[in-house]
């Protein structure tokens, strides 16, 4: 009789690997490091480490998410649309519970803390009435010295009773007070010019570039002011609309230049001959509106 050969054990099916697992064997796939791929992408190389690794919390608001997760999928020849149901699936999970709202036990007060904010308050307005009796002293003395002044300079007036010859001398002994008011007036004078010259200094208002960008395909955009800072960063979708402010000069990332028409404080712009990079495109808006390549 012969012999039945027992069946070959079945090996257990492999257990579901994550996201960032697929995208990392869909790159090996392709023999390319993360440093090409990022670069392929116009991306921080932190950001294809953080998608392998799952850390989605780093890459900011889950609209960047699944814009990364998408490209990156599509790019190494993942389902991108699968891959971003299940991360949104895995994003609608209930937080775990706040454990800072459980109820706790009042603690009751104790009367004697209460003991320090009081005396404080209470050297707080010993001091302030102090001042003010200091400042209100100060106020009564120059009052009174400014009356004291009154009668002296009533006397210096002369008699009007007296004879007509007499009243030349006291004109000409009130010159030399005319004269010491004209310093007076031309030290006004020259001060006004300082006070202008000060208004000519204030800093004029920042002018801000407006750059608009009409899609016909989908394509990822990414716009920076002069300061560095993000005004925008997202895939952008065919037939939409993009429009963005900031301070000049604009630096503009493209994935898709071809299905990109920019304008530019309402002109239409041409991209740059040269500044394309396969399929996408780096450029500059100028302050005064125009383009020139990104170096």
């Amino acid at each position: 009789m012969e012999e039945t050969a027992a069946p070959a054990p079945v090996a257990p099916p492999a257990p579901p690997r994550s996201i960032g697992e697929r995208l990392r064997a869909g790159r090996e796939r392709a023999g390319l490091s993360i440093a090409a791929t990022a670069e392929k992408l116009h991306l921080d190389i932190k950001v294809i480490e953080a998608l392998e690794a799952d850390r989605f919390a780093e890459l900011g608001a889950s609209v960047y998410v699944r814009g990364h997760l998408r490209r990156y999928a599509d790019f190494v020849g993942e389902p991108g649309a699968e891959l971003v149901s299940i991360y949104s699936a895995r994003d609608a999970r209930p937080p775990p519970p706040d454990l800072t709202q459980v109820p706790h036990p009042e603690r009751r007060s104790d009367p004697r803390r209460l003991v320090t904010p009081v005396v404080g308050l209470a050297c707080a307005a010993v001091l302030m009435l102090a001042i003010w009796w200091v400042l209100a002293g100060s106020h009564a003395s120059a009052d009174k010295s400014g009356a004291a002044a009154v009668p002296t300079a009533a006397q210096s007036v002369p008699n009007t009773a007296a004879p007509a010859v007499e009243a030349a001398p006291t004109s000409a002994a009130a010159t030399p007070s005319g004269a010491s008011s004209a310093p007076a007036m031309s030290e006004a004078a020259t001060a006004a010019p300082k006070r202008d010259a000060a208004a000519d200094t204030a800093p004029a208002p920042v002018r801000e570039t407006r750059l608009k960008l009409e899609l016909s395909n989908d394509s990822w955009v990414e716009v920076y002011d002069g300061r560095g800072e993000r005004l925008f960063y997202d895939v952008a979708s065919a037939g939409s609309v993009q429009s963005v402010s900031g301070r000049g000069p604009l630096r503009v990332v493209l994935g898709n230049a071809a299905g990109v028409t920019v304008e530019v404080d309402g002109q239409a712009r041409q991209i740059p001959a040269g500044s394309a990079d396969g399929e996408g495109a780096r450029f500059v808006v100028n302050r005064s509106g125009s383009l020139s390549r990104s170096r």
